[in-house]
């Protein structure tokens, strides 16, 4: 046992616990989501929803590489006191999510038909899909540069406006989401434009927060590497291995969603609650992996292998304290909350059967949550993607093999987890402590 300060545990927890509550407004809101829909006569809304928003989450979840390579390379910057890099580096990655965003809206259509060809839902689901993802599209520009920029501010080391931006968006997409479909009579369609509106809203309360972080930083940029397509190798590098990660961790939620949706709709709608719970988890842990990221990323910047030791030990320590704990609560209160999200009985006893599986998945996947932190930090990206890899043909080569039950499909889901967390610690032995190493 290492000897850490009291001051190492309060910042990782200064750290830790706004990204904690601001990401747990954004499951929360699907969880609202899921009782508003859940509520309505027919379960045809929420599978409809489920399939959508698994499909746009490779839009917006995908370019989540844009945030952690952003997050990544302005901690080591800031560890270095180098502003003008800090503001570069910035000014680089904005191009590319522009170019990136417009791609998307371009190509719209064929996105929208490639993914529901391959989720092979019901016709009728597959309407509501389309319906859905054609107004959540136009939310994509907001979404890729909300989560660009709060990665900057993780790297920075202020989390707190992650807190206080996601939240208030949050807030008014809930209220949004209710007001349209049972003021207005909406269904699948108003909880997609409740949602856009509030992506803008978030999108300009970030902007503001930056115009105030840049005044504050020294000026500076070196415009030639705006220009000069050789300036954005590192940033492509460290990005493909976090696309390729995100898109296969997405691959594994859609191919989950996949073969639920062969076991039929009443399937897919338990599987989307149960999911939905799921999503709690992981945007909690996301906290531990925050305060990783920002921490390891400033130690290594500034050449400190008894701060990285210590960043290592609280952020690791809390990251099991958290898992603990959301195993503890939806062991408790898992069947309750299934009772508030849909009032009908077929789902929810199909979804409380397949409830422990939620329960034990913090213990399951928290290790890798907590490493995702850590190797962003030390931008072993490429590390990051080869556990996913790992991970997600755990997963689909099991569901060849699985028998075609639900039983069997969350076996079948659980490696994508333990398969990564495995693969991550075996990495973390041999690569990242021994920086902590004294020279």
């Amino acid at each position: 046992m290492i000897r850490v300060p009291n001051k190492a545990w309060r910042h990782t927890w200064a750290l830790m616990w706004p990204v904690m509550l601001a990401n747990l407004s954004l499951p929360l809101l699907g969880l609202v989501d899921t009782a508003v829909l859940g509520n309505l006569d027919d379960s045809v809304y929420l599978a409809g929803v489920a399939l959508g928003a698994s499909l746009i989450a490779f839009v917006f979840l995908g370019f989540n590489f844009l945030s952690m390579g952003l997050s990544g390379f302005t901690s080591q910057a800031k560890g270095a006191d180098d502003a003008r890099l800090i503001r570069t580096q910035l000014a680089q990655y904005c191009l590319v999510a522009a170019l990136l965003s417009a791609t998307v809206l371009a190509a719209q259509s064929m996105l929208i038909q490639l993914g529901l060809g391959f989720m092979q839902a019901s016709e009728a689901a597959t309407a509501e899909a389309r319906l859905y993802l054609s107004i959540r599209i136009w939310g994509v520009p907001a979404q890729v540069f909300t989560s660009m920029l709060l990665g900057f501010f993780v790297g920075m080391q202020n989390t707190r406006i992650a807190l206080v931006t996601v939240s208030v968006a949050q807030l008014v997409n809930l209220v949004l989401n209710v007001f349209l479909v049972y003021g207005v009579g909406m269904t699948t369609d108003g909880i997609a434009l409740g949602t856009v509106i509030s992506e803008y809203l978030a999108l300009a309360l970030v902007l503001l927060t930056l115009r105030r972080t840049l005044k504050h930083l020294a000026p500076g940029l070196d415009a030639s590497r705006l220009k000069a397509l050789a300036a954005y190798a590192g940033i492509f590098s460290v990005s493909l291995s976090l696309f390729i990660r995100t898109f296969l961790l997405l691959m594994g939620f859609a191919w989950f969603n996949r073969l639920s949706a062969a076991l039929g709709d009443t399937v897919l709608a338990s599987n989307a609650i149960l999911l939905a719970f799921l999503t709690l988890i992981s945007n909690s842990m996301d906290a531990s992996a925050a305060a990783a990221e920002a921490q390891v990323g400033l130690a290594i910047g500034q050449r400190d292998p008894q701060a990285l030791r210590e960043v290592l030990w609280t952020t690791g320590w809390c990251a099991f304290g958290l898992a603990s704990a959301l195993t503890l609560v939806f062991a408790l209160l898992g069947n309750n909350l299934l009772g508030i999200l849909t009032s009908q009985p077929d789902l929810q006893q199909q979804a409380s059967a397949y409830l422990p599986w939620v329960v034990a998945m913090p213990l399951l996947a928290g290790t890798a949550y907590w490493l995702d932190g850590v190797f962003i930090g030390a931008r072993l990206t490429a590390q990051m993607r080869n556990g996913v890899v790992f991970g997600f043909f755990s997963f689909v080569l099991a569901s060849q093999w699985l028998p075609s039950t639900q039983q069997a499909l969350w076996l079948g889901f659980s490696l994508l987890f333990i398969g990564r967390s495995l693969w991550m610690l075996t990495v973390y032995w041999h690569s990242v402590r021994p920086m902590t190493q004294t020279p």
